[in-house]
Order: structure tokens, then sequence, then C-alpha cells
């Protein structure tokens, strides 16, 4: 099974989202990679709620830069893969170390660029949809649930079109629930289950995020 392409995907969630009767009155979406922002984008519209961006970074093992061991949000949150820790035997001062210059060097950077230096808005007693085009190891939407949690959310759940059968499994211990299309018990990639998946360039992600910001800062503004 394969989605023609993101409105196509999204239109399916929408489907399974309405089956289940969400509340989404007190609800804000937050995507979790730049990819995402544009699905993102579209779904706080058909559901008009807002959008917010949760930026993370992913740490690799000293010698193999294809293989992620942790990721980092921008709450200094951090999730480790802690099998390939052990494995490879690196040490918790590596993964802080590289965490801390992940977040002083490239996340507070696209902060600066994509959300003009604002920090994420205020997810106290917010119900939260952390949303994706796809979810492949579930480390960031792991480390996207500790920040929801830190942060006050009342209620946190996972939608996205596609997701491993084992990581939504697992994310569904920790959060209220994950809402996906396809579960494949062998997960490829989350481009193989598109047939048309256009990246998303960075004028249109920072013009999203900057309409996106502006409405939240208009809404604080009017509760004052």
């Amino acid at each position: 099974m394969r989605f023609e392409d993101r409105d196509d995907a999204l239109n399916r969630l929408i489907d399974e989202i309405l089956i289940r009767h969400l509340d989404t009155k007190n609800c804000i979406i937050l995507a979790t990679s730049l990819a995402g922002v544009a699905f993102g984008e579209k779904m706080s519209k058909k559901l008009n709620v807002k959008l917010d961006f949760l930026f993370t970074v992913p740490i690799y093992a000293p010698l193999n830069h294809e293989c992620e061991i942790a990721i980092v949000s921008e709450n200094m949150d951090i999730i480790m893969n802690e099998a390939l820790i052990d494995s490879f035997e690196i040490t918790l001062d590596y993964v802080y170390g590289e965490a801390k210059r992940a977040y002083e060097e490239i996340i507070l950077t696209d902060i600066y660029k994509f959300r003009k230096g604002s920090m994420i808005s205020s997810l106290i007693g917010k119900d939260v949809f952390i949303v994706d085009q796809g979810v492949e190891t579930g480390l960031t939407m792991n480390v996207a649930i500790q920040t929801c949690i830190a942060k006050g959310a009342k209620s946190i759940y996972i939608l996205t079109p596609v997701i491993a059968q084992n990581v939504g499994t697992s994310l569904s211990e920790i959060c209220d629930g994950v809402i996906s299309v396809i579960r494949p018990e062998h997960f490829v990639s989350t481009a193989h289950y598109y047939r048309s998946l256009p990246p998303v360039n960075e004028e249109e992600i920072e013009k999203i995020l900057d309409n996106s910001l502006g409405k939240i800062e208009d809404k604080n503004l009017s509760k004052r």
C-alpha cells in the first residue's frame, strides 16, 4: 500500500482521526521534522488548529556518521539508543558533549533562522498532536513526547500516515495514542510508501513557520 502524495496521505490520516473523535478545541500540532512541516501545515488548516515546530538533532556514533545513537531536542531532552551505545562502548560523556554541541551550533541557529529566535509555544494544558509524514525509528517521537511532558501537555498523540509496527506499539505505551494509516511489519523508509514525495525547500519552511508563529503571537496578545 502506498500514498499518491502528501495530500492523499493527509486525507487518509484525517479519516482515521475523525473515526476516533479526537477533540481539537484545545490542541496544537507539533511538527517534528523540516520535511514534515508542509504536512503539518496542511493538517493544521484541515483541523483549524495552530502549528508549531519542535527542533531536534540526531547524535551519531563517533566512527560512523550514519549510525544514529541518540537525539536531542530544543528543550535539551535527550533520548538514547542504549543498545547501540553499549555495543559501541560509547561513553555518556561523549553523548552529552555532542548533545550540548548540537544544541548550541545547530538547534539555536535553526531557532533564529526559522522561528526568529522565539522558543516553542506554551504546551501547558494543551492536547498536543505530534505530526510527521512518516515515523521510522521512533527516536524523534520519543524525545518529542518527553519534551511535551516536561512542558506540561495535557495529552499527547502521535499522528502519522505510516509508522513501523513495532515502533507504533512501543510509542503507544508512553503517550495517549498513536494514529496511523499504514503499520508495516518490515518498514523500508518513509519515502518508499509515497509515490511522490518532493522535498520542501527552506524558503517554504521558513514562510510556513513564520506565518504560524505570527498567528500564535497574535493569539497570545489577544489574551492579555
